[in-house]
């Protein structure tokens, strides 16, 4: 039986943690990316932002995720964006603080305010933050789990041996923890469960802060394995790696020299000491701001750029063309352009399927085929277009290329958005909500059309009839992200199927504005409205 609870105690809290994310972007309208933008103007804002980004959304691993989003705009610098990131890990050791007091009691208490704020109120921030107490509520009820199964299998000879073993064995320990937050990929919840066994009697204080260190090194390694994918996501979690793994060894080394008076000089009892030493840690660590220039150099040298490739065959470019470059970003021009017929098509067919509560089973296969064309064509533009020399190109090509070359990084995400995401949705609204369909409708179709409207903007800015483009996109981006966060709040009995539909164009609006950044970045009324 205390296996059980431990194991449902781990779960509680991993469920809590993720419940709780969501809760925090529910109020602040799931626009996180936007909130952290406005931070990077400096690495000190850009530092205080991320902070304040990990206290309300307590994953270091989405943090990065964010973190490289940010960087793939162009228009961030790299400091600011390692400020983000090691800002935002020190703010996630906020709730690790809370929960090392002794609040099981008022686990009921959370759970019953938060289930009526979440069950019985229509509006979206406070329904945001019943889901938040709600989630605190069953990390709580977590903790008292672990707690019980730790005492029971305190008293247990073999588990004492086993202890007893480890505290032999510091370095197995660390690794251990390492590994455990690997696969929890979750650094939060691993220190919970360490918190948590100290009710056995079998944790010193000096195995808990190796375990905090441990779960650093492991969130480390859970963040880089995220971010891998990705050029940017790459190069960040190896900054990150570069800065904290050489620290958390250093300090596991003096950990098993320094006298344990010295240990004890952290106030409180045990959790209380291991949060201050996890809350120290990444402070410590955010020293490493300062030597972002220089990491920079490194992580750029050991991932450099990948080389150029053949042109795979999926678009109609001749690579002859790269013999004049001015004719070859004029062909990727084009061709990024055909992308959006598809773009619109996409949501069109999603949109009709609403409109005519039906959902045909030739759709799914129709938005996977478009969806797949899509990602073949922006792989093979992106080669073409790392292939065009800039030396070569005038500035106003320049540009050009740097706009779509943008608009190429963010693409796979608006794809996947407007194919199978929205597909997803549109299926989960007419078969689990028919009757809340016909008054969601016309919102959905209003904010579809409005998302229509930006597409065709951005699509008549990269053909340059106009430059005042740049500014229309940006004022529309910002109209609309006001309009969808009202819609979300005051929308009454809105289904979640058609909130997460509101989200995705949230999402893609933000994404299409990104190229009015680079386009149109030494216009002033652009720069007024970026600041």
């Amino acid at each position: 039986m205390a296996m059980i609870n431990l194991v449902a105690g781990v779960l509680l809290i991993l469920f809590g943690l993720r419940f709780l994310r969501k809760g925090f972007a529910r109020v602040m309208g799931g626009d996180m990316i936007d909130w952290l933008q406005d931070f990077t103007r400096t690495r000190p804002r850009a530092w205080a932002g991320g902070v304040a980004g990990g206290v309300v959304m307590p994953s270091s691993t989405a943090a990065a995720l964010l973190s490289v989003q940010m960087s793939r705009r162009g228009n961030v610098a790299w400091e600011n964006v390692l400020a983000v990131l090691l800002g935002a890990q020190l703010g996630t050791t906020a709730l690790v603080q809370v929960l090392s007091f002794d609040l099981q009691a008022f686990a009921g208490l959370f759970i019953a305010v938060g289930a009526v704020l979440f069950l019985y109120v229509e509006a979206q921030r406070p329904r945001g933050i019943g889901q938040a107490l709600l989630a605190f509520g069953f990390m709580l009820l977590g903790m008292g789990l672990l707690g019980d199964a730790a005492r029971v299998l305190g008293s247990d000879p073999a588990v004492s041996n086993l202890f007893a073993a480890l505290g032999q064995l510091p370095v197995l320990f660390l690794i251990g923890a390492a590994l455990l937050t690997l696969l929890m990929q979750s650094a939060t919840a691993s220190i919970a469960l360490a918190l948590a066994l100290v009710a056995s009697g079998q944790v010193s204080l000096t195995m808990l802060l190796l375990w905090v260190l441990g779960a650093n090194i492991g969130l480390v390694l859970t963040v880089l394995i995220a971010g891998w994918g990705d050029l940017q996501g790459r190069r960040l979690g190896l900054a990150n790696l570069l800065v904290k793994l050489p620290l958390a060894l250093a300090l596991a080394a003096l950990l098993l020299h320094l006298p344990l008076a010295w240990l004890e000089a952290f106030p409180g009892a045990l959790p209380q000491q291991a949060a201050w030493g996890h809350t120290l840690f990444n402070l410590a660590a955010c020293g490493g701001i300062l030597f972002a220039a220089t990491l920079g150099r490194w992580v750029r040298g050991l991932v450099p750029e990948p080389p150029a490739a053949e042109p795979s065959g999926a678009t109609h470019l001749d690579p002859l063309l790269l013999q004049n470059p001015a004719l070859a970003i004029n062909a990727v021009l084009r061709e990024t352009l055909q992308l959006f017929d598809h773009l619109h098509l996409m949501r069109e067919k999603a949109m009709l399927a609403l409109s005519e509560d039906g959902h045909p089973t030739e759709l799914k296969a129709d938005m996977e085929r478009r969806r797949r064309h899509v990602l073949d064509v922006c792989k093979e533009l992106v080669e073409f277009l790392d292939a065009i020399p800039d030396d070569s190109l005038d500035e106003e090509d320049q540009i050009l290329k740097e706009t779509l070359d943008d608009f190429m990084r963010e693409l796979p995400i608006i794809v996947r958005t407007l194919g199978p995401d929205l597909y997803g949705e549109v299926e989960r609204l007419l078969r689990d909500h028919p009757a809340a369909v016909a008054s969601a409708r016309p919102l959905l179709i209003e904010a579809a059309a409005r998302l229509s409207q930006q597409m065709n903007t951005v699509a008549r800015m990269l053909m340059r009839e106009r430059p005042e483009f740049g500014r229309k996109i940006l004022e529309r981006k910002h109209e609309n992200s006001r309009w969808l966060i009202q819609a979300k709040r005051t929308q009454t009995g809105l289904p979640y199927p058609a909130w997460e539909i509101l989200d995705d164009f949230q999402q893609v609006n933000r994404r299409l504005s990104g190229v009015a950044y680079v386009y149109c970045r030494n216009e002033p009324e652009v720069e007024a409205l970026e600041t």
